[in-house]
């Protein structure tokens, strides 16, 4: 295990080593560009997910997540700033 500043705070994370990344990208240690990734990262230690709030403050799932197409893990409360 090892520690992680989230993106764009000063919060610190104890997160999975690198070698423990499940699929190509990682919220963590091999972040895409994808259109949230000016967006401060929050985990949801409720859900136990990575999430990016918008400046509207709701919180997106990382697109980086591991998630496949269909996983209920992608539903969330969205004003459109994920697309």
């Amino acid at each position: 295990m090892e520690q992680y500043i989230l993106e764009h705070t000063n919060l610190s994370l104890t997160v999975h080593d690198a070698d423990k990344c499940i699929g190509e990208q990682c919220t963590v240690h091999n972040k895409s560009n994808h259109v949230m990734r000016s967006f401060p990262q929050w985990w949801r230690s409720d859900r136990g997910i990575m999430e990016r709030t918008c400046p509207h403050e709701i919180g997106h799932p990382d697109p980086d997540s591991p998630w496949p197409p269909e996983s209920a893990e992608w539903v969330h409360g969205c004003d459109g700033c994920c697309s």
